[in-house]
């Protein structure tokens, strides 16, 4: 007997599991899905330099060894710099070839500069233009910074969002509202690169780069679910 009823039991609970499902289903009615969105521009703190050693040489090894030793001339500026971050790259090394014969290699190494003092920055670049080349600059808001503004943020989109609630409950008559679901989400757009270039050392040699850091949009949205209390 016990084992017949283990199988009956059994046998029902997909039915028992689908009335509570459905049943869950009807519960939820005088729903009203709902976002708001609040935006800061924020001025950029932050640079980021992209710069390269480039080489050319028939001789593999001999390519290696001079972009060896512009890296080494390179970080051994850049990193008396003690509030710059200073870090390598992309290493590579291809081919050249020309009407289909082997001409020799070319090669190139990055590095990369990262702070929050800008001239400090474009100084050093220019002085490391004398064997590198600049390749990108760009900017950004530090996280520290970025932190600060979506706190501040995420409170009046909370606050924007009340309100709409409000108002779609006021205009359909309700008594009130509870939230069912709600979500909280940070963007942060940064604005085109303001500078590119790939040009010769000698070109750019020893001279500072002019730069304007700009601002980026940090955004905090609130998106969610609310159940209007209908007569």
């Amino acid at each position: 007997m016990h084992t017949s009823l283990s199988k009956y039991g059994l046998l029902f609970l997909p039915a028992l599991l689908a009335m509570a499902t459905a049943h869950a289903d009807e519960l939820r009615y005088n729903q009203v899905r709902l976002q708001a969105q609040q935006s800061e521009p924020v001025s950029n703190d932050t640079m980021h330099v992209s710069l390269s050693t480039y080489g050319e040489a028939q001789d593999p090894a001999r390519l290696a060894r001079q972009i060896n030793s512009d890296m080494q001339w390179a970080l051994s500026r850049a990193k008396t710099e003690t509030e710059i971050q200073v870090s390598t790259g992309n290493y590579q090394t291809y081919p050249v070839r020309e009407n289909n014969k082997h001409k020799g290699w070319r090669g190139q190494q990055d590095l990369m500069l990262e702070g929050e003092d800008t001239q400090h920055i474009s100084d050093l670049v220019g002085k490391l233009q004398e064997k590198l080349q600049v390749k990108t600059i760009r900017f950004s808001v530090s996280e520290r910074k970025r932190h600060a503004v979506e706190n501040r943020l995420i409170g009046r989109a909370l606050d924007a969002f009340k309100t709409r609630a409000g108002i779609i409950g006021d205009n359909l008559q309700a008594g009130g509202y509870r939230i069912v679901d709600i979500h909280v989400n940070t963007a942060t757009q940064r604005p085109p690169i303001p500078y590119q270039a790939r040009m010769s050392a000698t070109a750019m040699e020893s001279a500072p780069v002019a730069v304007e850091a700009g601002e980026s949009t940090v955004t905090v949205t609130v998106s969610g679910t609310i159940e209007l209390q209908l007569p």
